[in-house]
C-alpha cells in the first residue's frame, strides 16, 4: 500500500485529539492501575521479560502493553500522560491506517477520509484512546492483519500475507491466542463463502506462518522455560480457558449484551452503520461480505464466551466503521428524500444532547463552553441538513464531535475518573508510617502512586444484608488478586502486634464495613476523595478494652 502524503498528517491531528486531558486524567482502578504498576515495576526492577506486580510474577496479559508503557516511562518519566501515551499513539495509527487502507482499496481519498473520521470519533474508540489497556494496540494489529489478509487473499499477494502474519504475531504478544484464533476463524468463514480453494491455500502461506512464529514464539518460549507450569496455569488456564468457560461477571450474562454495546459504541454513527449493513446487502460486494464476516463474526464469537466484557468486541468498530462509510455516503447522496440524512443526523444529535444533559448531573465542571459549542454545532448540523450540503454536514458531525467530546473529558470526565482512582489518598498515605489496609477493595493505583505496600481486607459477606450480596461467581477468579489479602478475623489477630494501622474504606463499602467485626476497633480519621479513612492505635484500643 503506497503511503499517502495525507496519512502522516492525519496521524498527528488524531494524536493531538486523543491526548487531550491525558495529563490530568489519573490512573484508575481496577484495570488501568494493573498495567501501570506492572510497567513501573518492570522499569524499577530491570526485568523486561517477566511481568511482575507487587513483586510477584503474574500472567494476566502478554508482554506487549507492558513493554510499550515501560518504554514510555524510560523516555519521558513516570507520569499520568505518559502511561496513556501508547493508547493515544496506536489510536492515531489506527485512524491513519484506516484512511490508507480505504483510500487504497476504494481508490477514493474521500472514502478514506470519511471512514477514518467515523472510526476516530466513535464513542468507544475515543474513550479507549484515552485508556491504559491493551485493546487499542490489539485493534491496530488486527486492523493491519485483516487489511493485508484481504489484499493477500484477493490479489494473490504472498508479501501481503506475510505482513498479515507478522501483525498477527504482534497481536498474540498483545492479547494472547485470541489475536490469532478470532481473525483466523473470520478469514476461514470468508474463504468458505467465496468458495475458493486458491484463497484457502493463500491463507495458509508457509512463509507467513514462519514469520508469525519468529515474531510471537520467542517470548512465550522464554516464559515457559522460566516459569513452567505456573505460566501455563496462569496465562492459558485462568486468563484464557477460564474466561471462556466461567463467567467473571455473571450479572452481565444476557444474550443482548453486545448488541447494546454496539448501539452505544458506534455513536454518533450507529444509524450510518446499520444503514450501510442494509444497503450493502443488495450489492453483495466482496468487501461487504468481508466486513460483515469480521464485524458480526466478532460479536457472535464473544457472545459464545462465558465472560462478557464491554471491550471484547472493540475490534468490530473497524469493519462497522467501513460499513458506516457506505451508509453515510449513501444516506447523503444527492436526490435522497430529506428524511434519509436523519440516519446520520439523528444519532449525532442524540449523543450531543446526551453530553449536555449529563452535565446537569455532574455539577463539578464548568460547562459554558460545552453549551456554546453544542448549540453552534446543532444549528450548523440542522442548517447543512436543510440546505442539503452533504459534505459540510459530515464535516460538522466530525468536527463538532471532536470539540464537544474534548470539553466533556476536560470538564466532566476528569473529576469523575478521580473517583475511580486513589490519587486523592496520596497526601494522607505519603505522610503515614504505619501499615495500610484497604477494606474489600483492590486499589492498585494507591500502590502505583505511593509505592506503599497495601493489604486487602476481604469482607465477611455473611454479615451483609441479603440485598447487598452479589451473584456468586467461581472462586477460580480469586486467583486474579495477587495483592496480599487477609480475612476480617486474620486482621483482628494482627491488632495484637501493636502497630499503627490505617484502614481505607471506599464509600461503596461503608455499610459493609460498619457491619464488619473490625468496625468496633476503629475511629474515623478523615475523608479523601471517595474513601473514608480509619486509624487504630492498638495500644490505646487494648487498654480501653
Amino acid at each position: 500500500m503506497k503511503l499517502s502524503r495525507l496519512t502522516p498528517v492525519l496521524f498527528v491531528v488524531w494524536l493531538v485529539f486523543f491526548m487531550v486531558a491525558n495529563n490530568i486524567l489519573p490512573v484508575t482502578d481496577p484495570v488501568e492501575s494493573n498495567y501501570a504498576l506492572t510497567a513501573k515495576e518492570m522499569v524499577l526492577s530491570g526485568n523486561w521479560l517477566s511481568p511482575q506486580i507487587y513483586g510477584t510474577y503474574w500472567y494476566d496479559k502478554p508482554i506487549m502493553i507492558y513493554w510499550l508503557i515501560a518504554l514510555a516511562f524510560k523516555i519521558f518519566g513516570i507520569a499520568d500522560w505518559v502511561v496513556r501515551l501508547p493508547s493515544a499513539i496506536f489510536g492515531a495509527l489506527s485512524v491513519a491506517a484506516m484512511f490508507q487502507a480505504l483510500r487504497t482499496f476504494s481508490r477514493r481519498w474521500l472514502a478514506g477520509l470519511v471512514g477514518s473520521s467515523i472510526l476516530g470519533t466513535s464513542l468507544m474508540f475515543w474513550a479507549v484512546a484515552h485508556g491504559v489497556i491493551t485493546d487499542m494496540v490489539l485493534l491496530y494489529t488486527t486492523l493491519m492483519v485483516m487489511m493485508y489478509a484481504y489484499k493477500g487473499l484477493n490479489e494473490n499477494s504472498s508479501t501481503a500475507m506475510i505482513v498479515a502474519y507478522v501483525f498477527s504475531g504482534l497481536g498474540v504478544l498483545t492479547k494472547g491466542p485470541v489475536a490469532l484464533v478470532l481473525p483466523g476463524l473470520i478469514l476461514l468463514v470468508y474463504v468458505a463463502l467465496c468458495r475458493s480453494k486458491q484463497m484457502l491455500l493463500r491463507l495458509f502461506d508457509w512463509k507467513g506462518i514462519l514469520a508469525f512464529l519468529v515474531v510471537a514464539m520467542p517470548w512465550y518460549v522464554y516464559m515457559y522455560s522460566a516459569h513452567g507450569q505456573a505460566f501455563l496455569d496462569g496465562f492459558l488456564g485462568l486468563n484464557n480457558v477460564t474466561r471462556a468457560t466461567q463467567s467473571e461477571h455473571p450479572e452481565d450474562n444476557v444474550w443482548w449484551y453486545y448488541i447494546a454495546i454496539f448501539l452505544g459504541a458506534s455513536l454518533p454513527w450507529t444509524g450510518a452503520v446499520i444503514y450501510g449493513m442494509i444497503t450493502g446487502f443488495k450489492q453483495h460486494h466482496k468487501w461487504y461480505v468481508y466486513c460483515m464476516c469480521w464485524g458480526v463474526g466478532t460479536v457472535l464469537f464473544y457472545s459464545l464466551m462465558a465472560t462478557k466484557y464491554p471491550l471484547y468486541t472493540f475490534i468490530s468498530l473497524v469493519p462497522f466503521s467501513i460499513l458506516g462509510t457506505l451508509g453515510a455516503m449513501k444516506a447523503l447522496r444527492p436526490g435522497r428524500p430529506r428524511y434519509v440524512p436523519w440516519i446520520v443526523v439523528g444519532p449525532t444529535l442524540l449523543l450531543w444532547i446526551a453530553y449536555v444533559g449529563a452535565s446537569f448531573f455532574a455539577p463539578w465542571g464548568y460547562y459554558g463552553l460545552l453549551y456554546v459549542l453544542a448549540g453552534v454545532s446543532i444549528l450548523g448540523l440542522l442548517w447543512f441538513w436543510w440546505t442539503r450540503q452533504r459534505y459540510r454536514l459530515l464535516s460538522i458531525v466530525v468536527i463538532g464531535t471532536m470539540l464537544i467530546s474534548s470539553i466533556v473529558v476536560l470538564e466532566g470526565l476528569v473529576p469523575l475518573v478521580k473517583q475511580r482512582s486513589s490519587i486523592n489518598l496520596i497526601p494522607v498515605v505519603d505522610k503515614y508510617n504505619g501499615d495500610v489496609y484497604y477494606y474489600n477493595g483492590y486499589s492498585t493505583s494507591l500502590v502505583y502512586y505511593t509505592g506503599h505496600e497495601v493489604v486487602r481486607i476481604k469482607g465477611d459477606s455473611s454479615r451483609w444484608d441479603d440485598k447487598d450480596k452479589l451473584r456468586h461467581r467461581s472462586a477460580e477468579w480469586d486467583k486474579k488478586y495477587l495483592m496480599e489479602q487477609v480475612t476480617e478475623d486474620e486482621f483482628i489477630k494482627r491488632l495484637a502486634e501493636g502497630k499503627q494501622i490505617m484502614v481505607i474504606v471506599p464509600k461503596g463499602e461503608i455499610n459493609h464495613f460498619k457491619q464488619s467485626s473490625i468496625a468496633p476497633y476503629v475511629g474515623e480519621y478523615s475523608e479523601a476523595g471517595s474513601s473514608e479513612i480509619y486509624i487504630l492505635n492498638k495500644r490505646q484500643a487494648y487498654i480501653e478494652e
